[in-house]
């Protein structure tokens, strides 16, 4: 009998440290989406802690560890747009989009760019600028996107083809 808690104890202590060690790792690109998704560095912290615990909580129940990764992705998609929908606020890092080579004239061009590009990606339903938002800023592939944001590929590639085109016709729309 006193065999099985001391198992219980050594398994449990297996599958902080596995938590601890993937979290290491992921906390960092974690931190990053939660700033894309939620738009606000200032919530990212708060987020990415909220995810923590949560998966902290719910790690032992994980099938395979190597799904840990879109796990957590998904956790912190799904956390962030629940703050967004109650939040709404938005404010991305222009520095993330200037160049400290480019002189004055062009980091105001770019800078101009970069936020009329944010707010056409503003308009978009959360439907359409969520996928995006993981493809070209968190660089997932079309797959993952689609497991992590629970689609069938193909509707995440047309959502994917309707963002593009909407914000084609806002951007054009908007230079005229």
């Amino acid at each position: 009998m006193l065999s099985q808690p001391v198992e219980q104890s050594e398994s449990q202590a297996r599958c902080e440290r596995a938590f601890a060690r993937l979290w290491e790792v992921e906390r960092p690109r974690l931190w990053r989406l939660a700033v894309r998704v939620a738009g606000s560095v200032d919530a990212a912290d708060d987020l990415v802690q909220e995810v923590g615990l949560r998966a902290a909580q719910a790690f032992p129940s994980l099938r395979r560890l190597e799904s840990g990764p879109a796990w957590l992705t998904k956790l912190t998609v799904h956390t962030a747009l629940r703050w967004r929908q109650r939040r709404r606020e938005l404010e991305l890092l222009d520095s993330t989009l200037l160049s400290p080579e480019r002189g004055p004239e062009e980091q105001t061009l770019q800078r101009d760019s970069a936020a009329r590009t944010r707010a056409a990606i503003d308009t978009l339903p959360e439907t359409l600028r969520t996928p995006l938002i993981l493809q070209y800023w968190e660089g997932l592939s079309c797959r993952e996107i689609a497991e992590t944001l629970e689609l069938p590929l193909g509707t995440l590639l047309s959502r994917l083809f309707a963002a593009r085109k909407r914000l084609r016709k806002e951007l054009h729309d908007e230079l005229l």
